[in-house]
């Protein structure tokens, strides 16, 4: 007994008039141009269909100490989370460690989660609470520092060197 090879058939493609995938029609039809005329608005622009009402960020600095800070990987992650998060400050390398993070409120405050979430000797959050910048430009670098001395140096050319004195960090020496 031989077997006769049956060719099968393919039912035929959908009439076009007819919505085959009505939930894909909707989007492509009317979401999507809708989504991509929404983006093409500036904020600020005459164009936008309502006025952006941004609230003024609230700038918040922290400092964090620790019985040392030597791991490359830790100052590498430090060093890109502020990147990530817009966040300006530094780290004093060695032993002590030191870390002051300055920026807006919700970005300082995932910043020093992330930190904490890290495995370290004696880790203590000194402060993260609200700064006044005044009429001072907020910075946007990170830097590492290898002795005390530039800490209080740098905390002094920001106009912040009780912060880390009080800490019993460095001293002001005489004036």
């Amino acid at each position: 007994m031989s077997k006769r090879y049956v060719p099968c058939r393919i039912p035929a493609p959908p009439v076009l008039n007819r919505p085959s995938y009505p939930i894909y029609q909707l989007m492509c039809m009317h979401l999507l141009p809708e989504l991509h005329k929404e983006a093409l608005v500036l904020p600020g622009s005459t164009d936008s269909p309502e006025p952006q009402n941004t609230p003024e960020a609230v700038y918040y600095h922290a400092l964090l100490t620790s019985h040392h800070l030597v791991s490359t990987t830790k100052r590498r992650s430090l060093h890109r989370w502020s990147s990530e998060l817009s966040i300006c400050g530094f780290a004093k390398v060695g032993y002590p460690g030191v870390i002051y993070a300055q920026g807006e409120q919700r970005n300082v405050e995932e910043f020093v989660s992330d930190v904490k979430s890290m495995q370290w000797l004696a880790l203590k959050v000194r402060f993260v609470e609200p700064i006044d910048l005044g009429s001072e430009e907020h910075r946007q670098s990170w830097t590492e520092f290898q002795k005390v001395g530039e800490v209080v140096e740098e905390m002094r050319r920001w106009g912040r060197d009780r912060y880390i004195t009080e800490m019993g960090i460095g001293s002001l020496g005489l004036k």
